[in-house]
Formats: C-alpha cells, sequence, structure tokens
C-alpha cells in the first residue's frame, strides 16, 4: 500500500485545539497559519497545556480572513489571521527569546477573562526568525511558536498500535488530538514513518529530521481537559529511547501546497540521530 496523506491539521494559536484541513501550504516555517500565535504571562513566558490543560477546550474554526475561537465560557472572539501593527515585545518559548507582536487589546482582554489569569496574545511576525535546531534541522531552518520543528508527521499504524496496547491495559483509546500532528498518513506498519529520511508528498519535497520525544501534554484528554497517565505509561513501555519517550516524525518540507489524498514516496530510509533500537 503506497502511504497516504489521510488528514491535515494546524494549531493557529499554540497549545489551543487545532483545525482539521482539506490542503496545507507549506511556507518557509510551516503550515502557512500554524503556531504563528500564543499565549504568554506578564513576564513573556509562552503558556501550554502542561501547565494549563484547560487551554484544550477553546474552539477554534476557520473564519474569513482568519478564526473564530469559542471560549470556555461560551464567548468568542475573532483572531485575525495575521497582524502587521502594534505593540512590540519579547518572548520566551524554551530557550529562545523572540520579537512578537501584541495582540489587540480586546482580544487579551478575552483570554484573561476566560483563564482568570494575566496573559496576552502574541503574533509571529515575518521578520521574526526563530530557528530549529540546526543539529537535526540543518542550518537556517525556521520555525514558528511551534515546540521546535515546523512540522510533525505520524502514521495511522502507529495509533493503532498504541491503541491496541492500550485496548489490552483495560484503558480507553485515544485519538490524534493528543499528539498534535500537521499530517497523518495511512500506513501498514507501526512507525514506519520513523525511517522516512527524505521523502515526497505529492509534490513537496520533505525530510525527516527527529523522531518526537513525547511529554505530560499527551495525557490531557481533548475533550474535557483532565490529565491523567496515558498514554504515556504505556508508550514508556515500548517506545522509550535515551531516556525518553517517541511518538511521530518532525520534518523539515519544501515550500507549496499539499491536499488530503496526496501519495506519499520515500526516496530515502535512515533513522534519525536521536532514535534508538
Amino acid at each position: 500500500m503506497t502511504p497516504t496523506v489521510l488528514q491535515t491539521f494546524i494549531y493557529p494559536v499554540k497549545s489551543l485545539a487545532g483545525i482539521a484541513c482539506e490542503s496545507l501550504v507549506f511556507t518557509d516555517r510551516g503550515a502557512q497559519g500554524d503556531r504563528r500565535w500564543m499565549l504568554v504571562d506578564n513576564n513573556g513566558r509562552f503558556i501550554s497545556q502542561r501547565e494549563w490543560p484547560m487551554l484544550s477546550l477553546f474552539r477554534l474554526s476557520m473564519a474569513d480572513g482568519g478564526f473564530q475561537i469559542n471560549g470556555l465560557s461560551g464567548m468568542s472572539i475573532f483572531l485575525p489571521g495575521t497582524i502587521a501593527h502594534g505593540p512590540e515585545t519579547r518572548v520566551s518559548i524554551w530557550s529562545d527569546n523572540v520579537a512578537a507582536i501584541e495582540a489587540p487589546e480586546s482580544i487579551n482582554l478575552f483570554f484573561t477573562g476566560e483563564l482568570d489569569m494575566p496573559c496576552k496574545l502574541v503574533y509571529m511576525p515575518d521578520d521574526t526568525h526563530r530557528f530549529a535546531d540546526s543539529t537535526y534541522a540543518g542550518v537556517g531552518k525556521l520555525t514558528s511558536f511551534s515546540d521546535g520543528y515546523p512540522l510533525l508527521l505520524i502514521g495511522t499504524a502507529s495509533l493503532s498500535e498504541l491503541n491496541g496496547r492500550l485496548k489490552e491495559d483495560g484503558q480507553k483509546e485515544i485519538g490524534w488530538d493528543r499528539f498534535r500532528p500537521n499530517i497523518v498518513v495511512s500506513t501498514e506498519e507501526p512507525h514506519a514513518e520513523d525511517s522516512w529520511a527524505e521523502f515526497t508528498i505529492g509534490e513537496i519535497e520533505a525530510r525527516g529530521v527527529k523522531l518526537c520525544s513525547r511529554c505530560v501534554m499527551t495525557t490531557v484528554d481533548q475533550s474535557t481537559g483532565v490529565a491523567g497517565k496515558e498514554p504515556l505509561r504505556t508508550l514508556a513501555k515500548y517506545r522509550t529511547m535515551k531516556g525518553k519517550v517517541m511518538f511521530g516524525q518532525n520534518v523539515i518540507a519544501g515550500q507549496g501546497a499539499m491536499r488530503v489524498g496526496d501519495k506519499v514516496s520515500v526516496e530515502q530510509y535512515a533513522f534519525p540521530p536521536n532514535a534508538e533500537f
């Protein structure tokens, strides 16, 4: 069976719910509209589901010129896809400190009220350059407010394997939303995507550069905002490599468009440096 793109997603605001799409447009820093917005606290540090699992309960949908965000209280607000002007600020995400633009005050007040904590939404403009780790991605490869790389790809057989193990242990099966992929590809063998070193999706050239190490965000039920122990507990039994739990492949891709239904052709197989078997 030829691997085929089954689903694609963007996550307009880091750590909020994603949006399923029929296609993705790849820019110089990942999928267009993906993680260009991010919530920060009063110190400019990024806010995520790791500390605030209720972020999963914000629902997003496409709207003309941007996105509609439905909050925890039932209130909603429009978020533009991009902004060109606004107060400039510095924000921190992991070890990076980068320039950003603050969202309009009405949007900041919306999130402050919904979360009952002082916070701001910030946007990454085109002239902010945040780079993926050159050890894996190569020199000069940009990313947005993602954790570290512009794209994440997962194969269907990988989730099927995990869900089979969860079911055997009497646990509930889980969906893609736990892992926040941009690209879901139909596969026959679990974790086949681990070894996709060079491949083509439709007409887009791509590279698998680093297996994705998973954190406690995967334990947050995206429909309830409640954290548990799965799937990390089960994954740790068979997907621990160099002390970290791996699931999915971080990807660098050329610019262009791809759609659900596009075929994947793998030209070169090799495991990335952080794989361990």
